[in-house]
């Protein structure tokens, strides 16, 4: 960890996977090969820290303050750059990232970065026959409990019915 009077902190190599670090100061921070995927950075300072080899796949990067940031090999696949602050052409080209990471209008995309879009993500599904046929069919999952169903049974079969002579 970093020394008290508020210098720069080392986490490098920390699992920060899905956290929570909106607003941190993390200014000159050593997350060199962190694992911050998924985590919510919005409105962070990252000016000066070593994101080098860090993974910041599908975190969220709302107006971070990357000024003078290393992200050589910082994974950004999947990211949200869009309002992201100081960020530089060259910082972008040095990392890595995809067609699903969304940068601000002003960079452009690597061309390193383009490949094809994945027809889940369009909201596209695969035909029936191109299916397998272990997959549930949604009449044999229970999506609230999560688990298959019991099998239908004639309607009212178990359901116990009043009997007219008993009134």
């Amino acid at each position: 960890m970093g020394p008290i009077n508020g210098g720069p902190i080392n986490l490098a190599g920390a699992e920060l996977n899905h956290a929570s670090l909106r607003f941190a100061t993390l200014t000159a921070a050593i997350l060199e090969a962190a694992d911050l995927s998924d985590a919510d950075l919005s409105d962070a300072r990252l000016d000066g820290a070593n994101l080098a080899r860090a993974n910041l796949s599908e975190a969220v990067l709302d107006r971070v303050d990357f000024a003078g940031a290393n992200l050589v090999n910082a994974d950004l696949s999947g990211a949200r750059l869009k309002e992201a602050r100081n960020l530089t052409q060259s910082q972008i080209e040095e990392a890595v990232g995809n067609s699903f990471t969304l940068l601000p209008p002003e960079l452009t995309r690597p061309q390193a970065w383009a490949g094809k879009v994945s027809q889940v993500a369009l909201g596209r599904r695969a035909a029936p026959e191109q299916r397998t046929s272990a997959s549930p069919t949604p009449e044999a999952v229970s999506w609230l409990v999560g688990g298959p169903r019991p099998p239908m049974q004639a309607a009212n079969a178990n359901t116990p019915q009043d009997d007219p002579q008993d009134a």
